[in-house]
């Protein structure tokens, strides 16, 4: 009986270090790391193209609307647009929608046959789908136009991302600043300027991404 205390004592230690050891493995074993995101929204010259761009990818990939039935009405794009908004809080502006509806329902869904074939009778097809890559040119500014950089940041203003004078100002005078902006351009992420992500652009080439570098640093 003079060792029952000392025994207990010590079992109580060795549980409790147990349960340390598995929370640690517990909490280890939930790091989750996905792959760099490349699904793009098919550029377009409808209004709702930078619209949909502007707001959609603030929550959620591009990905969500290749997986949508290819056969899907306006109705069907209408009601899913809707759904963003509420419950699921999308701060987008009730007159934005039609635009939204109509950009989707042409590029995604039961009217893009339809819609390609008029626009190409008129000589103005839609442009071709990801990846939005201008093959062979570094300019920055086609390289922003081609991959809807314009839909989330402007040179002097807030968007949904920093302006770029904003990024040139964080990163003046900083060593190694144009190779750190390119990866970012390349890896996108989150909380660097906020909590709304920004998607990877894993597609460009490093002569892109050294001459979107160097234009937004020079803003």
């Amino acid at each position: 009986m003079q060792y029952a205390k000392p025994l207990r004592r010590h079992g109580g230690i060795v549980a409790l270090a147990l349960y340390a050891a598995g929370m640690t493995s517990a909490a280890q074993a939930l790091e989750i790391t996905l792959p760099p995101e490349t699904a793009r929204y098919t550029p377009s010259d409808l209004p709702g193209f930078r619209l949909v761009q502007q707001n959609c990818m603030t929550c959620h990939s591009a990905q969500y609307v290749l997986t949508q039935p290819p056969s899907s009405p306006r109705g069907y794009w209408e009601a899913t647009v809707k759904k963003m908004k509420k419950p699921f809080g999308a701060p987008f502006a009730d007159e934005d929608i039609p635009a939204m509806v109509d950009y989707l329902t042409k590029t995604y869904g039961a009217e893009r046959t339809a819609y390609a074939a008029a626009s190409a009778a008129q000589g103005s097809a839609p442009a071709p789908a990801a990846p939005a890559v201008v093959a062979g040119s570094h300019d920055p500014q086609a390289l922003l136009a081609a991959n809807g950089c314009t839909a989330c940041h402007a040179v002097d203003k807030k968007v949904v991302g920093p302006a770029f004078k904003e990024v040139a100002a964080k990163y003046a005078n900083q060593p190694g600043a144009a190779a750190l902006v390119a990866q970012n351009i390349r890896a996108g992420g989150a909380g660097k300027w906020g909590q709304v992500p920004m998607p990877a652009y894993a597609a460009l080439t490093k002569e892109d991404l050294q001459s979107l570098a160097g234009w937004i640093l020079g803003r």
